[in-house]
């Protein structure tokens, strides 16, 4: 079972496109992984020019970066060359192809926006998590700064630090910040130290120390560390100060605005670009069977709705059946094969369908009822 199953690496054919690749490659040594290509044309309206011909040679060009990859024991199994805006379709095909990970390079080192716009555009938009290679990085991860808040998303950050920390076998420094004044608790000066201060800082600190018990540390190289001050800042801080070589931040799920699409820390930090930078969303980067299962029903569901809306109703037939037969419970899939039935005139499938997902929901409830009397 790969852990790590599938990296899309968007390229430009840039230096810090091939520094990207670097580094993705190592990632897929380590993991045996399977590399996808990716190399998106920009669309420039008034300039005319052989499509066709200009696709061939840009493919021509991926084709030969996968033969380098093979050489080096890796399988590259596609290679990508799309018109269009870079950002869209790099997400359009990290979902597609349901990767585990988004690879690539960022701006250059110096400029006023180090990140670059094509990269903040998927860091913000892609539900994948998203790797931008910092400039001049060499292809190894021997240091990891995981900054936590104690919110799901930095679970998420951390599972998937202490997995790749333990992987390369890096050591992994985990970072939260207090607002709050902490002079007082370290006994930095204790003329800021009110009693009702203490007891807040004390309650942060065992917040932190709740939180790691609930990871497995064993066999891993790490310490763990509190600052005080503004977050953003505090990580640059560490950042300077430690080196790393990965930076592994957990951000929100989609909203409208980037400030909320990736959270007002992320977002200042990532923009930064102090070393390379991986962000999670919604998706582990390391995914484990149960995971990868429940990510692959979801993907069949997913596109099930999709067909159906654009009217191919017996190919959404077939994705429902599919998560059907992973998952005879699922209810949502029972209802969309009824509806698609029903758009086919096929009332005795329709109602069989639409019963099943009733009794399941009906069993369900006496089931979930019955656990909370008890």
């Amino acid at each position: 079972m790969k852990l790590v199953e599938k990296i899309l690496v968007a390229t430009d054919f840039a230096q810090a496109s091939s520094e990207a690749l670097r580094m993705a490659s190592f990632l897929a040594k380590a993991f045996r992984s399977e590399i996808i290509l990716i190399h998106v044309i920009p669309d420039i309206k008034g300039l005319e020019i052989d499509r066709g011909k200009l696709r061939r040679i840009e493919t021509q060009k991926l084709r030969e970066i996968g033969r380098d990859l093979k050489k080096e024991g890796i399988s590259c199994v596609e290679v990508i060359v799309r018109f269009g805006v870079a950002f869209e379709r790099i997400i359009e095909y990290s979902d597609e192809f349901d990767v585990n990970l988004i690879v690539m390079g960022s701006g250059k080192s110096g400029k006023k926006f180090p990140l670059g716009i094509t990269a903040e555009r998927v860091m913000t938009y892609a539900d994948k998590p998203v790797l931008v290679v910092k400039p001049g990085t060499q292809a190894f991860i021997r240091k990891v700064l995981c900054p936590v808040d104690f919110s799901e998303a930095s679970k998420r950050a951390l599972i998937n630090s202490i997995h790749l920390s333990r992987t390369f076998g890096a050591h992994l420094s985990v970072l939260t910040v207090s607002e709050a004044p902490l002079g007082s608790f370290w006994g930095k000066g204790r003329a800021a130290g009110a009693s009702r201060q203490k007891d807040l800082i004390k309650r942060q600190v065992h917040q932190y120390d709740r939180f790691l018990r609930g990871f497995e540390s064993e066999g891993l190289a790490w310490t763990k560390a509190i600052r005080e001050g503004e977050p953003y800042e505090e990580i640059l801080r560490a950042v300077r100060e430690g080196r790393p070589d990965l930076l592994l931040m957990g951000s929100h799920g989609r909203t409208g605005l980037w400030r909320l699409l990736m959270g007002s820390t992320t977002e200042r930090v990532v923009r930064e670009m102090p070393c390379s930078v991986m962000t999670l969303k919604q998706e582990h980067v390391i995914r484990f069977p149960l995971e990868k299962e429940i990510a692959d029903i979801e993907a069949h569901f997913g596109r099930g709705k999709e067909l159906l809306e654009k009217q191919a109703v017996e190919k959404a037939v077939s994705q429902f059946e599919y998560c059907i037969r992973k998952d005879p419970l699922f209810i949502s899939a029972w209802e969309e094969m009824a509806a698609a039935y029903e758009h086919m005139g096929k009332k005795k499938e329709a109602n069989r369908c639409a019963e099943m997902a009733a009794h399941i929901r009906k069993h369900l409830w006496k089931h979930e009822e019955g656990q909370e009397k008890s």
